[in-house]
């Protein structure tokens, strides 16, 4: 017991001693020159760790952009384009309903092929639109589009309205591209409605719709085009109650309208869904207006998509701020 109690007494004393001199130098003042050496000293890991972060950071804050785009897009094919087929059943239904007793049956059966055609037309339209909302990286949705089935789908849409409107409507050949199917329905039905709402009154609405294929002395001409590519223009050409030339960029804006409020209903959103699209595909939109003579929208895309690479990413995103 004795040795025991011997062998703990050291310890204790060698545990107070060091207890002492650990206090006695965290009182001693640390120099200046010190701190000053520790702070500039920066291992190569952690910048190389920070400029991780950065970059980090900018990838969250473009897919953030992209998904507020998306929204955009989103909201405004919800409340614009599904309403055009939703608007043929309603009315072919009603038509069903209401004179049941007096339609023979060829013309039922006709009525009952709208209804089915415009359901399976709205059914694509909200497959498209989610499959797009869901697909961050949108090159994962191009593919060969067909401009021709655009437009004649478009036109199927608005099949009552341009009856309502005793419109005539001239198609002319347009050109296959690389693109997402579903933002060129949506630009097709902004511009195409917009020739439609803004017609004259008591005038029946002429509709043209074009393309051509771009020289090399054209692609030069505009600045934003890359000479590398291929471009096709297409055309929409209208005889409604067109523009004073100097608004030319200004039908363009957002919430921005040239018409009066009274006359013509809407926000102005339609033409800048438009602008975001075709600059999203390295294209070009711009408009040409005369007062009650008329206007002309020229869209001009590649017909193909350059591969980009992920530093072009912000430049892609830019253009939709």
């Amino acid at each position: 017991m004795t040795k025991k109690n011997q062998n703990n007494k050291p310890q204790k004393k060698d545990s107070k001693s060091a207890k002492k001199i650990e206090s006695e130098n965290m009182q001693k003042p640390i120099k200046e020159e010190t701190i000053l050496k520790s702070e500039q000293e920066v291992p190569p890991e952690a910048e190389l760790s920070r400029e991780e972060l950065q970059l980090t950071i900018e990838k969250l804050s473009l897919q953030l952009e992209q998904t507020n785009m998306q929204l955009d897009q989103f909201a405004h094919t919800a409340s614009h384009e599904l309403q055009e087929p939703l608007r043929k059943i309603i009315t072919f239904s009603r038509l069903l309903q209401q004179r049941d007793k007096k339609l023979k049956p060829t013309e039922i059966k006709k009525y009952l092929e709208k209804i089915e055609s415009s359901s399976h037309r709205l059914r694509k339209l909200i497959d498209e639109m989610l499959n797009f909302t869901k697909v961050t990286n949108y090159e994962k949705l191009l593919f060969k589009t067909d401009l021709n089935e655009i437009l004649k789908n478009t036109l199927f849409d608005f099949e009552l309205l341009i009856e309502e409107k005793k419109a005539e409507v001239i198609v002319h050949q347009l050109p296959e591209i690389e693109a997402v199917p579903f933002q060129m329905s949506q630009l097709f039905y902004d511009i195409i409605h917009n020739a439609l709402k803004f017609s004259k009154v008591d005038v029946a609405p002429v509709i043209e719709i074009g393309s051509r294929k771009l020289t090399r002395k054209d692609i030069k001409s505009h600045a934003q085009l890359d000479d590398k590519l291929i471009y096709y223009e297409i055309t929409f050409k209208d005889n409604g109650i067109g523009f004073d030339q100097k608004y030319a960029e200004k039908i363009f804006t957002m919430f921005q309208r040239l018409g009066s409020g009274g006359d013509y209903a809407g926000t102005g959103i339609g033409l800048a869904i438009c602008k975001k699209v075709v600059q999203t595909y390295y294209g070009l939109i711009f408009a040409e207006g005369l007062e009650d003579k008329g206007a002309v929208i020229h869209v001009i895309l590649p017909l193909t998509q350059p591969k980009k690479q992920p530093e072009d990413m912000p430049t892609i995103l830019k253009t939709w701020i």
